[in-house]
């Protein structure tokens, strides 16, 4: 079967925590060079960034999927990948009706531009994309699934904005679809620690906000065509697909 190396968990320069540098060209050519299959363009509570990538990455052969990094009521970053552009602009626009109206300062918080493949500016976000949208976890999970999304508690293993620091545990009956994590030692440790989190699927991917750090903890996906509905069945282990980390 064949295997895809990809990475699901990149920012671009509409994070305000991201690079200015990370604008569409950069990061299809970045990934590229470092043989990435497939990318996730998962920018904090926003996804306007998301079509330049997609049309660039069609051209040069890169699949990109549509996704965003959604911060909840309690601060717990989740990744949410869309099943197609029509979800992600339902979803953008649940998240622009809940995220509060705090105004961005970019000279502190950074800025929240979005770009085309010209690196023109197109737009720029004027509320702090980085605050907690007014919606908790279990309300953002259904919803995803309600949409047919995917669903991932981000970075599980970090002492901040993870599912693990802000509840301290994973609630059995949220709909979670997979676990990622960005560093294999601390996930470890974690585990050993809290063994239940064993019956999760796991995977690891890079959360680049720079250039350099697109595609330094990428996954494989061993499935027959690379698409968003074979990433759906290697997270539910259907038909031999699967998703584990490329180190492994």
């Amino acid at each position: 079967m064949p295997q895809y190396k990809i990475d699901l968990h990149i920012h671009t320069c509409l994070s305000p925590c991201g690079s200015l540098e990370m604008s569409p060209l950069r990061i299809v050519e970045r990934a590229m060079a470092q043989g990435l299959d497939a990318i996730a363009i998962t920018d904090h509570n926003a996804t306007q960034q998301y079509p330049a990538i997609k049309e660039l990455g069609e051209e040069r052969g890169l699949v990109v999927f549509p996704g965003v990094e959604v911060a909840t009521r309690e601060e717990v970053h989740c990744v949410v990948l869309f099943p197609s552009d029509e979800v992600r602009v339902v979803f953008q626009a649940y998240l622009d009706s809940y995220l509060p109206p705090i105004p961005n300062n970019p000279e502190r918080m950074g800025d929240q531009i979005w770009v085309n493949r010209n690196d023109e500016i197109e737009g720029e976000v004027p509320w702090t994309l980085i605050s907690g949208v007014d919606r908790s976890i279990n309300e953002v999970a259904a919803y995803a699934r309600q949409l047919g999304c995917l669903f991932m508690p981000a970075h599980v293993e970090r002492p901040s904005y993870s599912i693990i620091s802000q509840l301290g545990f994973i609630d059995p009956t949220l709909p979670i679809d997979a676990l990622e994590y960005n560093n294999a030692a601390r996930f470890e440790s974690l585990v050993e620690r809290n063994s239940y989190l064993k019956n999760y699927l796991s995977f690891t991917a890079s959360d680049a906000h720079w250039l350099a750090q697109i595609g330094e903890n990428p996954s494989i996906l061993e499935a027959d065509v690379l698409s968003f509905e074979s990433l759906q069945k290697a997270f539910r282990k259907e038909n031999g697909y699967s998703l584990q980390s490329a180190t492994r």
